[in-house]
């Protein structure tokens, strides 16, 4: 009881993919699950850097290239967020990833929105939403077809769009045109910048539109910089466990959680990838509890963070909110335990 509270909006799907569902793929579409199963799903206690921590959705990629298993994914992930006891999800997942075997990314994209369909309604009174990946390696017309399929399937459950893959490499400021597009639809845009960079990719970030941060925690806490976040209302999506093990943070104690509230920055608490980290956003808020000695105030704030910055429909923000607002004290003993 208590723990039907929790939101995560930066979530991915090929890292969430369960281990049973993997097994299931693996045997129905004859996919090798190689010697190391399931630990190369994981990522291992020593992993160097966020390089390493990606070859970890090799994997699930290999097993996510057809209707049925992208439909699957889906619909399994929603129903293990509403078991835990979540109220809210966007699930993000890159189209160009799964075109391999033949598949066009339309194609692609439906089958994840049949997922969704399908996994809500089996879960009465949970909400979610699909956020299309472009990637940094891609080619810009790979990038480009996934803003248009944003487009047509914003009223169907795509709710946004992301750009994610190596900062380091592909600089934000490169995908200007991609970005002026996702503009011109005026589509919800949320980036992966300053994760394994610094401040200025968050700034070429803004610069494309985006809304939203994921991750973001090498933000300079300059008055300029926190001047600009402020004034265009942008949120962090923060995934601490995450960030450790991409070495793109030290210590928990390291997350800017209490930087960011102190200077009254939006910032939230979400999963990145469940399977990969072999986290969820409830143990990850659990941490945060315990590690920052984070106030019932400041919980409530984090979540009504999440809710005002959710590429949702107004009316479900305000359903999310009533929900928040009733059991919020029994919630924040729930995380303390």
């Amino acid at each position: 009881v208590g723990n039907n509270k929790m939101i995560d909006i930066h979530l991915h799907l090929d890292g969430s993919l369960e281990i049973l569902d993997c097994i299931y793929l693996a045997e129905k579409y004859d996919v090798e699950l190689g010697d190391d199963f399931p630990l190369n799903l994981f990522v291992p206690k020593d992993c160097p850097s966020l390089k390493d921590y990606l070859t970890r959705f090799s994997l699930p990629t290999d097993l996510l290239q057809n209707v049925e298993a992208l439909k699957l994914a889906t619909k399994s992930l929603i129903k293990k967020l509403y078991s835990l006891g979540y109220i809210y999800s966007e699930i993000r997942f890159a189209p160009l990833l799964h075109i391999r075997d033949g598949l066009t990314m339309d194609k692609v994209v439906e089958a994840v929105l049949l997922g969704l369909k399908e996994g809500l309604k089996e879960c009465e009174d949970f909400e979610a939403g699909i956020i299309l990946c472009c990637m940094r390696n891609a080619s810009k017309e790979l990038n480009k077809q996934t803003i248009e399929l944003a487009n047509k399937y914003k009223n169907s459950g795509v709710v946004g769009v992301d750009l994610a893959g190596d900062e380091t490499l592909y600089p934000c400021s490169h995908y200007k045109e991609i970005f002026d597009l996702a503009k011109k639809y005026r589509l919800n845009i949320t980036i992966h910048a300053g994760e394994a960079t610094g401040s200025d990719e968050i700034m070429m970030a803004l610069d494309n539109g985006a809304i939203r941060i994921g991750h973001g925690v090498h933000l300079s806490l300059e008055e300029k910089t926190i001047n600009r976040v402020k004034e265009n209302n942008i949120c962090f999506e923060f995934c601490p466990t995450s960030n450790l093990q991409t070495k793109s943070l030290k210590e928990y104690e390291d997350v800017p959680l209490r930087q960011f509230l102190d200077n009254n920055i939006d910032v939230t608490i979400n999963a990145d990838n469940m399977t990969v980290s072999n986290v969820n956003a409830i143990s990850e808020m659990k941490k945060m509890v315990e590690i920052f000695n984070l106030s019932k105030e400041e919980v409530n704030r984090l979540l009504t963070n999440s809710i005002n910055h959710a590429f949702a429909s107004q009316k479900i923000k305000n359903k999310l909110k009533e929900k928040l607002a009733t059991r919020i004290d029994e919630y924040y003993e729930f995380l303390k335990k």
